[in-house]
């Protein structure tokens, strides 16, 4: 197969690697490159509620958006909700402060929403049958078990009546609303629902009492189940909070180790070349590797130079897994700008010199994004990142790991960093700002994924711990498991002294585990 640098235009690169928000991809671009992980066996399993959590960029609208597609498939009808979706009804559920007040809200509006999106999928005029279904709905209908088989029974003469199939034989989404009424099952897929999340206590409360409602309409509505995607430290505030037992059980952690990155990565190759991506391969470890770099050495040199500033000679696939916080998100920003550097250069194949003039406005975009995540639980989080960067003492006593830290040394750091700064963060049990102390900092910093835990395993290589893995390490009364502490290789670019420090030494791509 010829290899040509136009692979990696702008449209290309869109192409061969895929939109950098998976949720937001053609349909069937996504469903000839989305790479299956053990999670998405769950989420289409029939469990009535999955609450998926992940970090922004690990592909929760992905799963949900891949499971609601292929539903299509099925004899589930599939309903997919935004936050936006609900319009003037968020209205009430954003001033009230009561529980139960707030469930019965979520509910109603839901169940409003739930007859408007049937009614969205079909083209036959509103009138007053589905006034009157609409307000049945968020009236009374939201509290009865047979809610599901109701809207069927209520819709059935409306569709009979606006709908000529012989008229519209290839209308498909009509298919959705006939489903519903011969099945009478309905699985909901909510999505960006944590979009204003402060992390405040009204927050917490709403959230909360979301997922108590979808609990109960889940269990006590026939026929309905029920899947939401919300971030992990939105959910660990919530799980600290009473009844939250209710949902545990129904926890589906999105999360990727290196390898299924490389093999998503591998297999929007292959989709993009029209190569048959070989999973069953893939499965053995034997030959999994073999198999991989062999799809990823269609568009990436296999290694770096041995002339290379650093990482000389690495295998490439091994840079791109230690830059990237094992989120899809971020290989696919990381792999579209070598593209673009690669086209720039009208280079066949992407080198280590594509990589290297990249890697600082990588790391500067990351900590950006963190920020923009992070920084209304704790309006100063732009200052103390930049702060962390290393001293020049650190430098020069520690110089190769001057980006990692004992546990009392990340705390001294912060005490340093708070001599001349007050850091406030939100308390979760206040509407307001509270002052900070280091094991809280420590802990947000670990949180946020901007430090992660590494101490060597028995092998002698690193062995890595992420908030997610592990979200109560650092707190105050827990301690350290044994880790030391790293800020994590993605912003190490952007805290760099200048254009004489060479950051990229304090990294050994080839001392991770690979899991």
């Amino acid at each position: 197969m010829e290899i040509k640098y136009e692979n990696f235009k702008k449209e290309n690169r869109l192409k061969l690697f895929g939109h950098e928000d998976a949720g937001k991809e053609r349909e069937d671009r996504l469903l000839s490159y989305y790479y299956k992980t053990l999670q998405y066996e769950d989420i289409i399993s029939d469990i009535d509620l999955q609450v998926v959590i992940g970090e922004k960029g690990t592909g929760k609208s992905a799963l949900l958006k891949m499971a609601f597609l292929e539903a299509h498939n099925t004899p589930i009808t599939p309903i997919w909700i935004r936050l936006d979706d609900l319009s003037e009804l968020y209205s009430d559920i954003l001033n009230s402060d009561d529980l139960y007040q707030l469930k019965t809200l979520w509910k109603k509006s839901i169940s409003k929403l739930i007859v408007m999106k049937l009614a969205s999928d079909t083209q036959f005029s509103y009138g007053e049958d589905y006034d009157k279904a609409l307000q049945w709905a968020y009236t009374s209908g939201y509290a009865s078990r047979d809610f599901i088989s109701r809207t069927a029974k209520i819709f059935k003469p409306m569709y009979e009546k606006y709908i000529n199939l012989e008229d519209h034989p290839d209308s498909g989404e009509r298919g959705v609303l006939e489903r519903m009424i011969t099945n009478k099952n309905i699985r909901l897929f909510l999505d960006d629902f944590d979009l204003d999340w402060k992390g405040n206590a009204s927050d917490i409360l709403r959230i909360k009492s979301l997922l108590l409602s979808l609990s109960d309409m889940s269990s006590d509505m026939d026929g309905l189940s029920v899947r939401i995607a919300l971030r992990t430290d939105v959910y660990e505030m919530i799980r600290n909070e009473e009844f939250s037992d209710k949902f545990e059980s129904s926890i589906i952690k999105c999360k990727w180790n290196n390898n299924e990155i490389i093999k998503a990565l591998a297999k929007r190759i292959c989709s993009y070349f029209d190569i048959k991506f070989d999973e069953e391969s893939t499965q053995d470890n034997t030959t999994m590797q073999y198999h991989l770099i062999r799809y990823l050495n269609y568009v990436f040199e296999p290694r770096f130079s041995e002339y290379t500033r650093s990482w000389c000679n690495a295998p490439t696939h091994r840079v791109i897994f230690s830059l990237i916080r094992r989120k899809p998100r971020d290989m696919v920003k990381l792999c579209q700008s070598v593209a673009e550097e690669a086209y720039q250069q009208k280079l066949s194949k992407i080198n280590d010199n594509c990589f290297f003039n990249v890697l600082d406005t990588y790391s500067q975009e990351r900590l950006k994004d963190l920020v923009n995540e992070y920084k209304n639980q704790l309006p100063q989080l732009q200052t103390l990142l930049v702060r962390m960067a290393p001293t020049k003492q650190e430098i020069q006593s520690k110089y190769s790991e001057r980006y990692v830290y004992t546990t009392a040394e990340l705390h001294n750091k912060v005490k340093n960093i708070l001599q001349n700064l007050t850091i406030k963060i939100y308390a979760p049990s206040s509407e307001k700002l509270k002052i900070a102390d280091i094991h809280e900092i420590a802990h947000f910093l670990y949180k946020v994924g901007f430090i992660t835990g590494r101490k060597r395993n028995p092998s002698g290589k690193l062995s890595r711990v992420y908030f997610d893995e592990s979200p109560y390490l650092l707190n105050a009364n827990v301690g350290d498991g044994g880790y030391a502490w790293e800020i994590h290789p993605a912003y190490r670019g952007a805290l760099a002294k200048g254009i004489n420090d060479s950051w990229e030494s304090t990294l050994d791509v080839e001392d991770e585990e690979i899991e």
